[in-house]
C-alpha cells in the first residue's frame, strides 16, 4: 500500500471526527500526527517548538499527546497511552529546560509534566510535579494572574482541561477565573480533578471533541438522538449533546 499524502491534512480535525465515529485507537493515531506536525511548526498555529521567537506554542503539541494518551487508554493500548505520557514529559522537559524563558511558562511546562503523570497513572509523581509548578508560579509572581492565563501555552493548558470535562462542561472559571488567585485556583484544579476527569472519560469510554462554535435550536436535528444544539468544529457539524456527525462540510 503506498503511503498517504499528507500534504493539506489536519491531524487534529481527523482526531476529531474520529472521536465524533467513537474510534478512538484512530483518534489517538491522529493525534499523535498532530503533535509531531506541530512540534514541527507544520500544522495548526505552524510554529517550530524550538524556535526561540515561538514561547509556548509547543502547548499544542503537548495538548494532543495527552489526548492520545487518553484516546489509547479508552481503547485498550494502555502500553501506547504510557508512550504518549513519557514523550509528552520529556518535551514538557526540554521546553522548560531549554526553550521557554518566561518563568510562568516554565512553571506551566512543569505542571503538563504532572499531567502527564497522572495520563500514566502515576499519582506519586503528578503531585510532586504539581507542587513544583505551584512554586514555580509563587516564585514568578505576575502583576495580573489572570492575565497570564491567556499566554499560549497556559490556553493550551485550559483547552485539554475543557475538552477532558466533555460532556459536563466544566467552565473558564471553574478552572481558574479572573481573579488575583487564578494561578493558585489553576493548580487546585488540575490536583483535584484533571484524574478524576480522565478516569471518567475512561469509564464512559468517550472522549468527546472540543467545543468550536456552538449554536442552539439549529436548523439541525441530530440522526441519533434527536438533539438541534449543534458545534461546528473539524468542517463539520456535530451533535454538541452526544457528539454524532451531522454534516461534512
Amino acid at each position: 500500500m503506498p503511503p498517504r499524502n499528507t500534504d493539506g491534512r489536519d491531524h487534529r480535525d481527523e482526531a476529531i471526527l474520529a472521536l465524533a465515529d467513537g474510534d478512538h485507537r484512530q483518534a489517538g493515531d491522529a493525534y499523535t500526527h498532530a503533535a509531531y506536525g506541530e512540534l514541527a511548526g507544520l500544522e495548526n498555529h505552524r510554529r517550530e517548538a524550538l524556535d526561540p521567537d515561538a514561547q509556548g506554542w509547543a502547548g499544542d503539541a503537548l495538548s494532543a499527546l495527552c489526548l492520545a494518551g487518553v484516546c489509547y487508554r479508552i481503547a485498550g493500548r494502555d502500553r501506547r497511552a504510557e508512550n504518549r505520557a513519557t514523550q509528552g514529559r520529556t518535551i514538557a522537559t526540554d521546553q522548560r529546560e531549554f526553550v521557554l524563558a518566561d518563568p510562568i511558562d516554565q512553571a506551566e511546562a512543569t505542571a503538563f509534566i504532572g499531567d502527564f503523570y497522572v495520563l500514566a497513572g502515576d499519582q506519586e509523581q503528578a503531585a510532586a510535579a504539581y507542587d513544583g509548578a505551584a512554586k514555580r508560579y509563587a516564585d514568578a509572581a505576575p502583576t495580573d494572574p489572570a492575565g497570564a492565563t491567556t499566554r499560549p501555552l497556559l490556553q493550551a493548558g485550559t483547552d485539554l482541561l475543557l475538552q477532558l470535562s466533555r460532556p459536563d462542561d466544566v467552565s473558564w472559571d471553574d478552572i481558574h477565573g479572573t481573579g488575583s488567585d487564578a494561578l493558585d485556583r489553576r493548580m487546585r484544579f488540575r490536583r483535584t480533578r484533571l484524574s478524576e476527569l480522565l478516569d471518567a472519560r475512561v469509564q464512559a469510554g468517550r472522549l468527546h471533541p472540543p467545543r468550536g462554535s456552538t449554536e442552539y435550536n439549529a436548523d439541525f436535528r441530530c440522526p441519533d438522538c434527536g438533539a438541534t444544539d449543534v458545534n461546528y468544529i473539524a468542517d463539520a457539524v456535530l451533535c454538541l449533546r452526544c457528539a454524532s456527525v451531522i454534516e461534512q462540510r
